[in-house]
């Protein structure tokens, strides 16, 4: 089992019972505030520690508290690069991964500082992706939807999209892992959907948005979340 990040003072401990096994999470509280919204964070493919960390810091300091999750939990990676490489792992995990957000997002309703009518949920890279397949398989749980580094084949059809909440979908643009065109599939498919959908891009960005990449694409989530 991998060692939990190391998070601030404001952050502590949490627990999300899913499947029988208990999966690990940190809760993180905006400053002086009282049922706040809330998002449930979703690390990339290699796990948590990278630009999802930052995700779980910064949106507190906006008055968002997020619960920051180690999905990964009940699946062990198959490999140091976690699921990176689309195993065949992958299929099989994702729905054990998808009732693990479900669940998580219980946690938060249940927790008293927490508004239980404004829990989003905010992926990165394959958090995204499954952000996205979580909130089709639970229609209505969810009150708002980012993705970062998220997007569609064209090849790939969307049954239920029209059931999906608000939401932000940003791209790195051209040097994106995730091909800008997808990205933007997407959000044709969601608006064909009805589904309030707005789409950024950082122009020359890249796929691990560091620097100020992450910061404006931070301060974009931050603007959609707050209109919760």
């Amino acid at each position: 089992m991998s060692v939990f990040p190391r998070l601030p003072a404001s952050c502590h401990a949490a627990a999300v019972p899913s499947g029988g096994v208990t999966v690990r999470a940190a809760l993180c509280l905006p400053p002086r505030a009282t049922r706040s919204a809330a998002a449930i964070v979703l690390h990339g493919c290699g796990g948590f520690d990278t630009f999802d960390h930052r995700l779980a810091v910064a949106l507190p300091a906006a008055g968002i508290a997020t619960l920051y999750l180690d999905y990964f939990g009940p699946t062990p990676p198959p490999g140091r690069r976690g699921f990176c490489g689309g195993p065949p792992a992958l299929g099989t995990a994702f729905p054990v991964w998808e009732r693990v957000v479900a669940d998580a997002a219980g946690v938060l309703r249940a927790d008293a500082a927490i508004d239980p009518r404004r829990i989003a949920l905010v992926g990165w890279s394959l958090g995204g992706g499954l952000a996205l397949a979580t909130a089709l398989a639970h229609p209505h749980l969810f009150d708002a939807l980012v993705g970062f580094s998220t997007g569609l084949p064209a090849r790939v059809r969307l049954p239920g999209a029209a059931a999906l909440p608000p939401t932000l979908l940003l791209s790195g643009g051209a040097h994106d892992a995730i091909p800008l065109s997808e990205t933007e599939n997407l959000v044709r498919v969601l608006r064909a959907a009805h589904v309030p959908v707005s789409l950024f891009v950082y122009r020359d960005g890249v796929h691990s948005w560091p620097g100020r990449q992450g910061a404006a694409g931070i301060a974009a989530a931050e603007r959609f979340l707050r209109r919760l």
